[in-house]
């Protein structure tokens, strides 16, 4: 009897806990329920934005790729007249990174077509402009430094490849420090230019096949008397 007893008094504790869960929740529906309904609009909403604008920029960067696949191929072709209005049009759009790949190639078909001057000028713009993708930025200072290197005043030079040269954390400080070099075995500065090489010797970054053509060029320097 006493277990009979004791099942109904479970059950009955049972019921009223349940009773009392569903009154809970009846008062959180009743004070919070437009709440969450928002709440849940709001989520569905936010899920079905991303997705759409996830889709929307897919499209656009395939937009972008093939536009600049096209202009290459053209540039691949030989057809540089058609080539270079192509790229002309990309690097005018907001085609993000694309547009500053087509101003790059459009400097690489300047130089094929040996229109050096021309392609220095662009060159010169990409330097100034602060909106150029990084990354890409220090290739083209390089790649003018390059065509500098021959007859540009040291002061230039230094001035250009600066920046890099001083970065321990630029990918391509060691290009600039090489090409600082040369600039001073141009001048005739053959103390200098050693002084940059041992120093490229002594980092950790420099590689193997670098540090094997700068020891080869410090053994055909002149000795200091």
């Amino acid at each position: 009897m006493r277990e009979a007893d004791t099942g109904a008094q479970e059950a009955f504790i049972r019921e009223v806990n349940e009773d009392l869960k569903n009154e809970s929740m009846k008062k959180l529906w009743d004070k919070y329920g437009l709440f969450i309904i928002i709440l849940v609009v709001i989520a569905l909403t936010a899920a079905v934005s991303f997705e759409a604008i996830k889709s929307w920029y897919i499209k656009r960067l395939q937009l972008w790729s093939d536009s600049y696949a096209y202009a290459l191929s053209l540039e691949n072709q030989g057809k540089y007249d058609d080539s270079l209005e192509s790229f002309n049009y990309i690097s005018g759009q907001d085609y993000g990174i694309f547009s500053d790949l087509a101003k790059m190639q459009i400097i690489n078909i300047l130089l094929e077509q040996k229109k050096t001057d021309e392609a220095l000028a662009k060159m010169e713009e990409i330097i100034k402009d602060t909106s150029f993708t990084p990354q890409l930025h220090d290739t083209i200072v390089l790649k003018l430094a390059s065509y500098k290197l021959e007859k540009a005043p040291m002061a230039e030079i230094e001035q250009l490849l600066g920046g890099i040269a001083n970065d321990n954390e630029n990918s391509w400080q060691t290009a600039a420090l090489e090409m600082m070099a040369l600039a001073n075995l141009r001048d005739g500065n053959i103390e200098k230019a050693k002084e940059i090489y041992n120093q490229l010797l002594a980092d950790s970054k420099t590689s193997e096949i670098v540090k094997a053509r700068i020891k080869d060029i410090i053994s055909a320097l002149p000795q200091k008397q």
